[in-house]
């Protein structure tokens, strides 16, 4: 068998096979290996909590938060109704977690918490009776378990553009190929102020939003005092542009190859 022949069988596995056609386009060799490498990471972890004996298992991302109140309000009703799987609204930051883009995302949503079932694997594009990232679907889930929460009883905050290297999420982002002008988005990114309106690199996402509110500071995110490639404390600026921050040398070294567009962008 050929490498190529055993790499397409390999993602065929990992297709749900009730996938719609919308998402997958009903050929797996066309899907980007990030969309796989997503799911793969989910499945881990998803197997991690099984052999630790774990009931439940959520799949979260780092930029996504929640309220300690409302969490341990629905991990109740999760246990006392056994959903099997459940989801809930977000609410959408941009660049400071003081900026928060409204109206109100109502029509898509994010997984929240899972039981874990046999047979309960993560698969690509796995129907749901919702809109939410392909990668975050396992497959055997009873759609009468599953359950939507509405936004007063739990919201997921989401971070996703509240970066110190917003070049470093763009290349590394899954769904990259529905990102357009990119490389103008970054440079907008890095002078963006409220007062300037709704820029957004996927132009149907953008078109949910009309305006920006400035809102607390929900989890206390502090960017400046973080270094730009590790994300711990910073110590020193770049002698160069005077923006970028890092805690070593070692730091500034590392973040170099992404970091340099922008810094000599900023010496012209």
């Amino acid at each position: 068998m050929s490498l190529e022949y055993l790499a397409l069988k390999k993602k065929k596995k990992l297709v749900s096979f009730r996938a719609p056609k919308a998402q997958t386009g009903g050929f797996p060799e066309r899907i980007g290996e990030q969309f796989f490498n997503e799911l793969t990471k989910r499945e881990i972890g998803r197997l991690a909590c099984k052999a630790n004996n774990c009931t439940h298992f959520m799949s979260l991302d780092a930029d996504e938060y929640y309220l300690h109140s409302q969490l341990s309000n629905i991990k109740n009703l999760i246990l006392e109704n056994d959903y099997h799987a459940t989801a809930c609204r977000m609410r959408i930051f941009f660049k400071e977690p003081i900026y928060e883009l409204y109206p109100h995302d109502n029509i898509n949503a994010v997984p929240l918490i899972y039981k874990i079932l046999e047979g309960s694997e993560f698969k690509l594009a796995t129907p749901y009776p919702i809109i939410f990232d392909p990668t975050r679907g396992p497959e055997n889930i009873s759609f009468d378990r599953f359950h939507l929460f509405p936004r007063n009883i739990i919201e997921m905050y989401h971070m996703s553009f509240v970066r110190k290297n917003i070049r470093m999420k763009m290349e590394n982002v899954s769904n990259r190929a529905n990102y357009e002008k990119i490389e103008d988005f970054i440079q907008k990114f890095e002078h963006w102020k409220p007062e300037m309106g709704i820029i957004h690199p996927h132009s149907c996402i953008g078109k949910l939003f009309s305006e920006t509110k400035i809102v607390p500071n929900y989890f206390n995110i502090n960017l400046p005092s973080l270094c730009d490639y590790c994300y711990k404390s910073n110590t020193k600026r770049c002698s160069r542009c005077l923006k970028a921050r890092y805690c070593s040398r070692s730091c500034q070294a590392s973040a170099w190859p992404s970091h340099k567009k922008i810094c000599t962008a900023t010496q012209q």
